[in-house]
This record gives C-alpha cells, sequence and structure tokens, in this order.
C-alpha cells in the first residue's frame, strides 16, 4: 500500500481533491484508492470516529482486501474505535452508497458508485448505520388543494418568497443559520464554518432557479425553506429534467407545523406551471419528516442508499 499526506508529490487530481476537503491521508493499491478522515467529522459518544471515503475501487483488484488493508492500517497507527463510510469527512459532503435502486439513471450530485462497492463494503465488515431514500412524484396528477393550509399558516404571521439573486449572498447567509439551527439534532450532525457553507453554494449559482427556492420569514426572519435544483444531469440520458427538492428545514417551533408540507406543494405547483412533469425528493433519511412528507404527496421510492460503520475495538 502507498500511504500519502498532503504533502506527499505527484499527487492524483483525486487525492488532491480529497485534502481539500481535508482528508489526513489518502492509501493506494494497484487500482484502488480511498481516503482517510480524522479531522472535523462527526462525534458518537463513546467513539474515537474516522471516515473513509473518496473511494476508488477497482472490481477486478480484490477491492474487498484493499478496504481490509484500509481498516488494519488505521486499526493499528491511529486510536480509533469506529469507522464511517463512504464519508468524505461528514454529511455536508459526499457520502452513502447505493442498495437499492429501479436502475433509472443519475439525476444532478447523486451518489451513484456500482453495487459492488456496497459489495466490498459489506464484505470487509461495515454494516449500515443509517439508510436513506429517493422519491419521484408524478406532477402530471392532480395536486391536493392546499390554499386552507396557506391561509393557516399566513395567519401566523408567516410569508413566503422566491430566493432573491440580488442578495444571492445574504440569503444564503440566512440558510445557513438555519440549517445549523435546524440540523444539529440530525443523526451525525457535523457543523461547518460559514464561508465553507457559501462557497459550496456559490459555486452552484447559475444552476439555481430562483423561483424554485422558497424562504418563509415572519418578523423578517427566516423560519423555513426548501432549496430546490433543476436536474441539470437529465438531457444527457434522454430524460426531460425534473426539479430536485434537495433540502427541507424548518426551525423547531410548534407554531410552524404544516410548513414543510406547505413549501413542498407550493414547489411541485411552480414546477408543474413551469412545464416540470416530475418531482424528485432527494437523499431523505429514512426516518424523518420529509420522509413521511413524501408518503403524503404519493411519491414512489425509487432508490434506497446506505451509510456504513465498522467496529475497530
Amino acid at each position: 500500500m502507498n500511504i500519502l499526506n498532503p504533502n506527499s508529490n505527484n499527487l492524483s487530481k483525486e487525492s488532491q481533491q480529497a485534502f481539500l476537503q481535508g482528508a489526513s491521508y489518502v492509501i493506494e493499491s494497484g487500482l484502488n484508492s480511498a481516503a482517510l478522515w480524522l479531522k472535523n467529522i462527526p462525534a458518537i459518544e463513546g467513539e474515537t470516529v474516522a471516515t473513509l471515503g473518496n473511494c476508488y475501487l477497482d472490481k477486478s483488484s480484490n477491492p474487498t482486501s484493499f478496504l481490509t488493508d484500509c481498516i488494519d492500517w488505521l486499526h493499528k497507527n491511529h486510536q480509533i474505535t469506529m469507522l464511517i463510510g463512504p464519508m468524505n469527512g461528514n454529511t455536508w459532503l459526499k457520502h452513502r452508497l447505493i442498495i437499492e435502486t429501479d436502475e433509472s439513471p443519475p439525476f444532478l450530485m447523486e451518489p451513484m458508485e456500482p453495487q459492488f462497492y456496497y459489495n466490498a463494503f459489506e464484505q470487509s465488515g461495515f454494516k449500515t448505520i443509517a439508510s436513506y431514500c429517493s422519491h419521484r412524484v408524478d406532477l402530471t396528477k392532480p395536486q391536493a388543494d392546499h390554499s386552507p393550509l396557506l391561509k393557516r399558516i399566513q395567519k401566523k404571521g408567516i410569508s413566503i418568497r422566491p430566493l432573491n439573486m440580488d442578495s444571492f449572498e445574504s440569503d444564503l447567509k440566512s440558510i445557513f443559520k438555519l440549517s445549523l439551527e435546524s440540523f444539529q439534532q440530525n443523526f451525525l450532525y457535523t457543523p461547518i464554518k460559514e464561508e465553507v457553507f457559501l462557497s459550496k453554494y456559490l459555486e452552484s449559482k447559475k444552476l439555481v432557479d430562483p423561483a424554485l427556492v422558497l424562504l418563509a420569514e415572519r418578523d423578517n426572519e427566516l423560519v423555513a425553506y426548501l432549496f430546490c435544483i433543476p436536474d441539470h444531469a437529465a438531457r444527457q440520458y434522454g430524460k426531460q429534467p425534473a426539479i430536485i427538492l434537495k433540502t427541507l428545514a424548518s426551525k423547531p417551533d410548534k407554531a410552524l407545523a404544516g410548513i414543510g408540507h406547505l413549501l413542498v406543494s407550493q414547489a411541485h405547483s411552480i414546477a408543474k406551471n413551469k412545464g416540470y412533469t416530475e418531482a424528485i425528493h432527494a437523499l431523505q433519511h429514512e426516518d424523518n419528516e420529509a420522509t413521511r412528507i413524501s408518503e403524503r404527496f404519493q411519491a414512489t421510492k425509487f432508490r434506497r442508499y446506505a451509510l456504513m460503520s465498522k467496529t475497530l475495538k
């Protein structure tokens, strides 16, 4: 095995990218490679955690043996008790493996490693620690009337507006602040710095349709949002673009009951009026409110994913 660090010479583009995302090491062996993160990673009580990600596995080069060697090296050289993967450091970056699929083409920013990746992780002793799914909603079908819910929300002093591209960064800062508050109870939550969050979303500014990013405000404060983005990857597969419902968040406030359902309903309506025929509810944890909202819209589950872990004690 070849163990690389950020100061190593002649780094590949893949290794450079991993180190830019905070990886501590890259391990290479033949046609297989993976990165290890030891800092800025999820905290789990009673465990010393590392994450393994940025994987490039070759089916013909014994990827299971390679992953086992990575685990053995980590266990020998660092006092780690749990390894989580595949995860590029934390859940803000690329993570998850596909475990079930209807074989439909990938949507924009979807993790799409081959099925043998999951098999290699499983055979090297990893077990599923969290599961996720993606749903699709047929927007050509009649949609339920949610105007009573809208009136109830409005009576609480809440208004809904689209993203303002003239104050894009300011709106992103409000989204970042609310995201930290909304997601802090999520499994494997890891806080990140505002500048890291902003750089991540500013890169995708040109891909955004502001009409499909909905911001719910009360007294000029953001209390909920739904971030959607067109599926710009669809046409390369000969498909009509869908609208991807990427992130839904709200303040933990009982007065906001129903706001998530309302934002999803409004996004569907706006997308349908723009000519979209399908909405993708993307990469949802299978045991949270977003998944339950999808089920209320008679969504069809078409992909399942797993995040995996291995105990090194």
